[in-house]
């Protein structure tokens, strides 16, 4: 099984290669067979061909997506849970929404399941 300090490690790739439009190293977190839902209650993207094609949809809808962690990454056994803000630039104008992931791992620590919790009601323009 993956350590808590491993999983940390990947939920901290996780956001700096989303924040820096990193597909590759973004992919290579996940395993193969992994299944994404963001939000939830959309249609889950399962397998790393849809989770793909969901990065590149989200990458599409905005100037740029910044994720930051605004709490504790929280790991028990094989998955973990953590607060943070996706701030988007959305033609000049930069959006902030909160999000809670919660993630399971596979013994290397790859991301098996992605859960983003957050509401589009909620987003709302970052006051800088």
């Amino acid at each position: 099984m993956a350590t808590a300090e491993e999983i940390r490690a990947t939920v901290a790739r996780y956001t700096e290669t989303m924040s820096a439009a990193d597909k590759e190293g973004w992919l290579e977190l996940f395993n193969p067979e992994a299944s994404l839902e963001d939000p939830v209650g959309s249609d889950p993207h399962r397998g790393i061909e849809a989770v793909g094609a969901f990065f590149d949809l989200a990458q599409s809808l905005a100037d740029s997506i910044t994720l930051e962690r605004t709490g504790p990454i929280r790991v028990a056994g094989h998955e973990a849970a953590f607060p943070m803000q996706a701030i988007s630039d959305l033609g000049g104008v930069r959006m902030v929404i909160d999000i809670i992931d919660v993630m399971s791992f596979d013994d290397e620590a790859r991301i098996t399941s992605m859960r983003a919790f957050w509401d589009p009601a909620e987003m709302r323009p970052l006051d800088d």
